[in-house]
């Protein structure tokens, strides 16, 4: 076992897979063809799941069928305390349950149940996604402001307003766009490798944008993708290049780091508090962000303020009255208290003469 969290370089757990023996490289495609015939369709879960078994063998530093409860342990303290997001350590040790009970039957009593594999928190990264991270409407206007490239602005409008993840941006392409040359509501139709679902979405800001895009690529060398990345336009740009180019921008214009992925996330939660507050349809918002079920606890991300005011609105309707309708409601008040002791007092007058008159009717 290593005595501390490897930081894996680029092709590094590759090149120890390939020097390492058959049964090891047998081992690994079986588990694989066990999770896709489990339900597991999309390539990039797939090699995200590949990743991460082979590293358990780098990591352990012995065959996966002599890993005992004490490696067990072992294992999860260095994950633990290692460099890792609350978010990936809770996907490896998702991913490492579901692989030791294919490698052992009987690994409820060699594992203890596998009790000691515990997520951290709830698995969402709640310090990552929260009321006080996502952007608000502000935070997007400034972001475009300060961004002066078109690519870029384009990126940034595209993501936000069509609630994309960011590989579904990273590897859009001219042909699934259905622009609008006018600036009006545009239509792109997006595939998601991640639930294996085509979908279309609707944008009106970013349609201007990705024409003054279109513009801007005409006299360079054309590529299929919508944002190709600089080196090779055959290639759609790059992960670390949408991360560090919008890191950099949040902490200049923000003053704080940005995460990416949070453009969905702040889209999301617009579409799902309209939803809750019933001016769209729940089944409009599912079906623009891609979800195959109501995700509205998870992209929700409403602060205790949205909260109370929701609830004022929509379950107790309260509202504040202005001063000059307070005093003008107080004498309609008092007028029709007034009105009713004159009517009550009237009419007991009125019931005491016809008692006296017919004593033998109306009686006491």
């Amino acid at each position: 076992m290593l005595n501390r969290y490897p930081k894996f370089k680029r092709n590094e757990i590759e090149d120890y897979y390939n020097k390492k023996s058959v049964v090891l490289r047998s081992t690994v495609q079986d588990y694989l063809q066990y999770r896709k015939a489990r339900g597991v369709t999309s390539e990039r879960k797939i090699a995200d799941i590949r990743r991460t078994i082979i590293q358990f063998h780098y990591i352990f530093q012995k065959d996966y069928n002599k890993i005992t409860l004490k490696d067990l342990r072992e294992y999860l303290a260095l994950l633990n305390t290692s460099y890792l997001t609350e978010s990936t350590k809770n996907n490896v040790k998702i991913d490492l349950k579901n692989f030791l009970k294919f490698i052992f039957s009987d690994w409820s009593d060699r594992f203890s149940g596998l009790e000691d594999i515990r997520l951290n928190g709830n698995g969402r990264n709640e310090e990552k996604i929260n009321s006080k991270t996502i952007f608000s409407k502000e935070d997007i206007e400034k972001l475009m402001q300060h961004e002066t490239k078109i690519y870029w602005k384009a990126f940034l409008m595209v993501q936000y307003e069509g609630g994309l993840r960011t590989i579904e941006t990273r590897q859009l392409k001219w042909n699934d766009i259905d622009l609008n040359n006018e600036g009006e509501i545009s239509e792109i139709n997006i595939f998601a490798t991640k639930t294996q679902k085509a979908r279309s979405i609707f944008v009106k800001e970013a349609t201007f944008y990705l024409n003054k895009l279109r513009e801007e690529q005409e006299n360079k060398e054309k590529s299929d993708y919508v944002f190709p990345a600089k080196k090779n336009i055959n290639n759609p740009v790059g992960k670390n290049s949408v991360n560090i180019w919008f890191r950099r921008l949040t902490e200049r214009v923000l003053g704080r780091r940005g995460w990416n992925y949070l453009l969905r996330h702040t889209r999301a939660t617009e579409l799902y508090t309209l939803a809750k507050q019933n001016k769209i349809a729940k089944d409009t918002a599912i079906a623009f962000m891609g979800h195959s079920e109501d995700m509205s606890n998870t992209y929700t991300h409403l602060d205790s303020k949205e909260v109370k005011k929701m609830l004022k609105d929509q379950v107790y309707k309260t509202r504040e009255i202005p001063e000059e309708e307070k005093n003008k409601l107080e004498q309609d008040l008092a007028t029709l208290k007034k009105q009713f002791i004159d009517y009550v007092t009237e009419n007991k007058k009125q019931w005491e003469n016809m008692r006296e008159s017919f004593p033998s009717i109306i009686k006491k």
